[in-house]
């Protein structure tokens, strides 16, 4: 009888030395992600082959600018004489191990993209997070540029804005300004405005002590949001013509999903042009 009580006491030295061992093992730190700056260069080709690369401009604070400049056809035989320029915006954040979320959107018409990105060296491996969204962007790799300045990629990036709304006009998804001096100047005011522009206005005009950290596209709407990125913080707005219907909170309002009163406003009263 006397050995058989030896298999309990054993099982319990054995028991609290597993538990002390566990406990002086430590959680393996999750990797940490480097901050996306700076630019890159994607090589791409206009349909009738001519070069035509993006040029990407991250930022520290989260947005990431990319643009591929209007260019002439170098192939005598396409029926293009140049290729219209491309301007989008969007916003970064990191996922850790070096891998990121890329959500980018047209400037002035509703592509919109929701990519995976991945930081490798000098290079930055993207693709599309999902297969069944309406807008694929594909797989690219990007590499760093290390001559460039951030003066010289913004003149290079508003001319390609420029050049985009000119060809979103040419395919006719909105319409060109028209002769009279009145409607020309809204529809002015519309094209030069982009939806970071317009959500940051509206959110001074309803939080105007609070700070814009991100303009993000929901759909064929935006959402404008401090850091805290909570419902009663956040604004929904859409961009429609020359005008912008945005949603806040009403008074007394309990809810704080911050999609009760309605507002509408003109964007040159918005922006002030």
């Amino acid at each position: 009888m006397k050995k058989w009580k030896v298999v309990p006491a054993l099982l319990a030295v054995l028991g609290l030395t597993f538990a002390l061992t566990a406990c002086g093992q430590k959680a393996k730190p999750t990797t940490s992600s480097r901050p996306l700056t700076g630019f890159y260069k994607e090589e791409n080709s206009a349909e009738d082959g001519t070069d035509k690369p993006f040029y990407w401009y991250f930022k520290k604070d989260g947005t990431v600018l990319c643009c591929s400049p209007e260019v002439e056809s170098t192939n005598s035989n396409s029926d293009a004489e140049s290729w219209y320029g491309v301007a989008k915006r969007g916003t970064w954040k990191s996922v850790g191990g070096n891998e990121y979320e890329l959500k980018l959107h047209d400037i002035y018409d509703h592509d919109h993209y929701l990519l995976a990105a991945q930081l490798k060296g000098k290079q930055i491996h993207i693709t599309d997070s999902e297969d069944d969204s309406k807008y694929q962007w594909g797989d690219s790799d990007i590499s760093q540029q290390k001559g460039m300045t951030a003066a010289a990629y913004m003149e290079m990036f508003n001319k390609a804005k420029v050049s985009d709304q000119e060809g979103i006009q040419a395919d006719g998804y909105i319409k060109a300004d028209s002769d009279d001096s009145d409607s020309s100047s809204a529809s002015s005011s519309s094209a030069s405005a982009d939806p970071n522009e317009i959500g940051r206005a509206i959110y001074r005009r309803v939080f105007p002590s609070e700070e814009v950290d991100s303009v993000e596209q929901d759909g064929d709407s935006y959402v404008v949001s401090n850091e805290y990125h909570s419902a009663e913080s956040t604004i929904k707005f859409q961009i429609n013509g020359d005008t912008v219907t945005y949603w806040t909170q009403a008074a007394g309002d309990t809810t704080a999903d911050g999609h009760n009163e309605e507002h509408t406003v003109s964007i040159s009263d918005l922006l002030g042009k």
